[in-house]
C-alpha cells in the first residue's frame, strides 16, 4: 500500500491537505475496515504519478478511530463500495481536516520520505 500526502503553502508554511492511499490490486477486503498508520513516512504527492487512476473521496462519515492504536485511522470500505458499486477504485483521497476532526487533534507534522 502506498501512502502519499499532498501539501501546499498556506500563510506561514507548508501544510498537509490530503492523504492519498493507493492499495495494491486485490489487497482490500471491502467488507472490512482499512486501518492506516498516521506516523508515516509518507511520500510527497505528485498528481502526475497517479495518472488516470480512479480515485474516490473518503467522507468524514467513512472514517473511524482505531481505539487500540490511536496512531491509526480507519476507513469503512463497505460504505465506499456501496456509494461506488462496480467502480475499479485505485485511490482513496482523505481530507486532512476530516482526519483531524475524527482524531480530535491537529496533524501538523508530516513525516515525508524523500
Amino acid at each position: 500500500m502506498r501512502l502519499a500526502v499532498y501539501c501546499d503553502f498556506i500563510s506561514e508554511g507548508i501544510h498537509p491537505l490530503q492523504l492519498i492511499v493507493q492499495p495494491e490490486s486485490g489487497e482490500l477486503d471491502w467488507s472490512e475496515v482499512l486501518y492506516l498508520p498516521l506516523s508515516g513516512p509518507f511520500e510527497p504527492f505528485e498528481a502526475e504519478q497517479f495518472g488516470d487512476l480512479t480515485g474516490v473521496s473518503v467522507l468524514l462519515e467513512d472514517l473511524i478511530v482505531n481505539r487500540k492504536d490511536p496512531e491509526k485511522i480507519g476507513i469503512r470500505l463497505s460504505q465506499i463500495s456501496a456509494r461506488h458499486p462496480e467502480a475499479d477504485i485505485a485511490l482513496f483521497i482523505l481530507q486532512i481536516a476530516d482526519v483531524e476532526e475524527v482524531l480530535g487533534y491537529r496533524w501538523e507534522q508530516v513525516n515525508l520520505s524523500n
